[in-house]
């Protein structure tokens, strides 16, 4: 037999309560107003739900209890999970999402906010235009490419100029397209400043860019090519923490390159 606790996932109206209370405690009537159900059927769950010591009555609140508080957070959590993988159910199939640690796809309803940006007819470049905006409105960055555009060099050199701070994680090939094509003493000032940092990764597999106000992230499709046609992109706070995490994942095992 199941546990009670997952048996509470079978039953919309008290996933409902739980979540509901989970923003703090509430009247029977203000749970009535929100939940568009019945006194008498809310009191029903609440009383299965207080057989579990998942609710407690305070006076004439309902409340969660320590218990209750874990399972809101896991609900809303697989909530988050599985309105992820239904908006971008396409995106998420067509791609190679191994670079992806296991604790972070675990976590991966923080993306929940994010939107997908794609290439169309109308606009062949919507994508590299995105990203280029997303950089240039930056004063803090963090990345992680196994791509090269050359267009990437005067961005981040545009940044840099301005102020702004880098820590990019790159393959050696990406490296060495751009120190044939960027003014290589420029980029030792930089790094002597601590305003350009980079490291060395053997092969990420993923392109990832994570700023003070943006997150965008791209893959490999499961034909073994980079695409380019899309990106996942969020200014919501937690894709921005989620996509800083991946960073120091791809971080901790990479070279830093000394000049």
């Amino acid at each position: 037999m199941s546990s009670p606790y997952i048996q509470v996932f079978r039953s919309q109206l008290k996933v409902d309560i739980l979540t509901s209370l989970l923003h703090g405690e509430k009247k029977l009537s203000a749970l009535r107003e929100e939940l568009g159900s019945s006194g008498s059927t809310i009191i029903h769950a609440i009383t299965d739900l207080e057989t579990l010591k998942l609710t407690e009555q305070a006076e004439k609140n309902y409340r969660l209890t320590s218990l209750g508080f874990i399972e809101a957070q896991l609900i809303e959590e697989a909530s988050s999970t599985v309105e992820v993988l239904e908006k971008h159910r396409d995106f998420w199939l067509r791609h190679d999402i191994t670079a992806i640690p296991s604790h972070l796809l675990r976590g991966i309803g923080a993306l929940r906010d994010s939107t997908l940006i794609q290439n169309d007819s109308t606009e062949l470049d919507k994508v590299h235009l995105t990203f280029k905006q997303l950089l240039l409105s930056s004063r803090r960055v963090r990345g992680v490419s196994p791509i090269f555009h050359p267009d990437f060099i005067g961005a981040f050199q545009l940044m840099l100029n301005e102020g702004a701070t880098v820590d990019l994680v790159l393959s050696r090939g990406v490296l060495e397209k751009t120190l044939t094509l960027a003014d290589t003493q420029q980029i030792r000032d930089y790094v002597e400043k601590d305003r350009l940092r980079i490291f060395l990764s053997d092969d990420p597999r993923i392109a990832l860019t994570v700023t003070e106000n943006s997150f965008s992230m791209g893959f490999f499709g499961s034909n073994g090519e980079y695409d380019y046609s899309r990106d996942l992109v969020s200014s919501s706070r937690r894709a921005i923490e989620w996509g800083e995490e991946l960073f120091r994942h791809f971080l901790k095992d990479a070279e830093k390159l000394e000049l």
